[in-house]
């Protein structure tokens, strides 16, 4: 009889550690490249990378804390004039050139029709699921860098199996030729932009006003048709400004398309004495801290204290029919020494403020659009 009962004991322990094995995580550290962690990356575009056998170039993953359960990121560069291996995946991806210029050939079932679209440096695109498609490199002299936000982990919750993943033989009948047509679509007067997409986000000019976010700055929400889990917003705001502390859920890549200098405070709940300062310039890479199934969402801020407006593009995991919960802080409620070490950058960096005096003694306080 104690036998019998060890023998459960054993096979206990075996099932409750094959419940907790990480199998994304396993199936990374598999794939042989680095993987980098924590809130942020100072550059992507100078970023190590190393051999990337199934992808057949070089490669790095990019764990942002926080996002581990939904979605992660990785940067592969393809060499000069090469191409990557074909892929074919259930996982959706979003894919943003951090420089280099290409093309990207993809069908929707193997041995039909193929269709080509090309993209260059600040591009934006959609790669849905199970849809074929491969990369290659338009320039014989430069290497191409893309990061990419996939919903991989979130897939390897549903399917332990790598290959039901990678070789699931399902056709999207929905996958056409104009599938990236630069033809757009906005919605909800103006504020959503349908594509999947985006040419050059950098030069984009079809931001709106979002005075509610404070610093007179504009954005605009990308929506690609393409993708059910992935979806991006970009935002601008000027020289001397900071934007309304503010929380959300996890699940975000933000970087920084343009802007030579600025920071952001990140914080939890409860440690307002412990923030983080991220410093940030174009190409850099940041996080915003804990989803809610992991504990409280985190506070965070940004601040340009460059010399050109600051434009950062962001990546969602959430559906993009159901908007996010948001919380902010508004500039009379905020911790004073959030202005004074504000007040402190722009002086280190011989940055004029802007910030109307206004607007840390009126909770009405009305912004101009300023970019």
């Amino acid at each position: 009889m104690r036998e019998r009962q060890k023998d459960r004991s054993e096979s206990g322990r075996e099932r409750f550690g094959e419940i907790h094995r990480d199998r994304h995580r396993e199936f990374q550290e598999g794939e042989g490249i680095p993987i980098y962690t924590g809130f942020n990356i100072d550059d992507l575009r100078t970023l190590e990378v190393k051999t990337w056998a199934r992808m057949g170039g070089l490669g790095a993953y990019v764990n942002l804390l926080g996002e581990e359960l939904e979605a992660d990121n990785y940067v592969c560069e393809i060499p000069p004039g090469k191409s990557l291996e074909p892929q074919r995946h259930l996982f959706e991806e979003v894919v943003y050139v951090l420089s280099g210029r290409g093309a990207t050939t993809f069908w929707a079932r193997p041995g039909g029709e193929k269709w080509t679209f090309e993209w260059q440096e600040n591009s934006l695109f959609a790669l849905p699921a199970n849809m074929g498609y491969q990369h290659f490199n338009g320039d014989s002299n430069k290497p191409a860098r893309l990061f990419a936000k996939t919903t991989l982990p979130a897939m390897f919750q549903y399917f332990h199996d790598p290959k039901f993943i990678f070789e699931n033989d399902f056709i999207m009948e929905e996958l056409e030729s104009d599938l990236y047509s630069a033809e757009a679509k906005q919605y909800r007067e103006g504020h959503i932009w349908a594509a999947n997409f985006v040419p050059d986000v950098r030069a984009f000019d079809q931001m709106l006003t979002l005075l509610g976010r404070g610093a007179g700055g504009a954005s605009i929400t990308f929506y690609m048709p393409g993708l059910a889990r992935l979806n991006m917003h970009q935002s601008e705001f000027p020289v001397g400004t900071y934007k309304k502390g503010h929380a959300h859920p996890a699940g975000r890549s933000i970087i920084l398309v343009k802007g030579d200098h600025g920071y952001s405070l990140v914080w939890q709940p409860g440690y307002e004495n412990e923030k983080q300062k991220v410093d940030w310039h174009t190409g850099s890479l940041f996080g915003v801290g804990l989803s809610e199934l992991q504990g409280e969402i985190w506070w965070h801020q940004h601040f340009n204290t460059g010399s050109e407006p600051a434009r950062y593009l962001v990546m969602h995991v959430n559906s993009p029919l159901i908007w996010d919960k948001h919380v902010q802080i508004e500039y009379v409620d905020e911790d004073p020494k959030i202005k004074e070490l504000f007040e402190s950058e722009l002086a280190e960096n011989g940055v004029k403020g802007k910030m109307p005096a206004a607007c840390y003694t009126d909770p009405n306080y009305q912004w101009e659009r300023a970019v």
